[in-house]
């Protein structure tokens, strides 16, 4: 059984808006930290997004294993890299951190609907 299937997945995700002349600098920073974020122990998936609408605005989300991956991801150089990056580059910060988990009996829920497209 696939960990997803299990419920077991951690997700975080991390709003930033910056100041549209820091743009090519969060770009720089984000691209040199991906692929080290994303070869950490219990790393499933890490992505950047912009946000519609609003080129300033982005959405970094995480996919973690176990909660203790996710910690220990939170305690790392590279986020720590990551996050002075976007303080500096967002001039006054507005970064939204959140942590999310699955939804208890959610599986059940879902397989005992008709879904009609």
């Amino acid at each position: 059984m696939d960990i997803r299937e299990r419920g077991g997945v951690v997700v975080n995700t991390t709003r930033i808006t910056i100041r549209p002349e820091n743009r090519k600098e969060l770009f720089q920073t984000i691209s040199s930290l991906l692929s080290p974020i994303r070869g950490e122990r219990g790393c499933l998936d890490y992505r950047f997004y912009q946000e519609a609408g609003d080129e300033n605005s982005f959405v970094m989300i995480g996919e973690w294993e176990t909660r203790d991956a996710c910690d220990q991801h939170l305690q790392s150089d590279d986020f720590a890299i990551l996050l002075a990056s976007m303080m500096i580059l967002g001039g006054r910060p507005n970064i939204d951190f959140k942590l999310l988990s699955p939804v208890a009996g959610i599986e059940t829920a879902i397989g005992t609907r008709t879904w009609y497209h």
